[in-house]
């Protein structure tokens, strides 16, 4: 028969050896430690230099400088002056700052008014060429900042964008 074996023989084989032992300690210290630095380095970040609301607003400041700044209008659906031909145009204003943008969107009637008068002006002949393009786009421009108070060309609209243009 088999040979029973004695408590001694069995608490023996359930303990594992002395070797393993340290090497578990080693891994739970060692855990332990990364945790405790990590802990330590998310203090340092947040405790050290400036508050994050002037972080967040120096970062906003790089956005407002390197980021340019377009204001997508409504679609222009006008009759031009011929009374024979439409004009469909979509239209992206890219303006120098944000308070440009502010004051467009504070007076927005008043430029579709304007962009509509402009636009409703033109003869279909004359939009046709890119250089018809060009100068109606260098007349929204000045249209426009007339209307939103820019006296200067780097206080509002720097460039008209004409993202659709259909005339039929």
């Amino acid at each position: 028969m088999a040979k029973a074996e004695t408590p001694a023989e069995q608490g023996e084989s359930a303990v594992p050896p002395a070797g393993k032992k340290k090497k578990l300690l080693i891994i739970i210290l060692a855990a332990v430690l990364l945790v405790l630095l990590a802990a330590g380095g998310v203090a340092v970040l947040l405790l050290s230099g400036k508050p994050a609301g002037e972080h967040a607003e120096e970062h906003v400041e790089e956005v407002e400088e390197s980021a340019p700044i377009y204001e997508r209008l409504e679609t222009f659906t006008v009759n031009l002056a011929d009374q024979e031909s439409y004009l469909q145009v979509e239209i992206s204003l890219k303006l120098a700052e944000v308070k440009a943008q502010a004051r467009l969107k504070q007076r927005m009637p008043e430029v579709r008014d304007v962009l509509l008068r402009v636009l409703s002006s033109k003869h279909a002949e004359d939009l046709i060429t890119p250089e018809g393009k060009a100068e109606l786009a260098k007349e929204v421009r000045k249209e426009v900042n007339g209307v939103i108070g820019a006296k200067k060309a780097d206080q509002g609209v720097k460039d008209v964008l004409f993202t659709s243009f259909i005339i039929q």
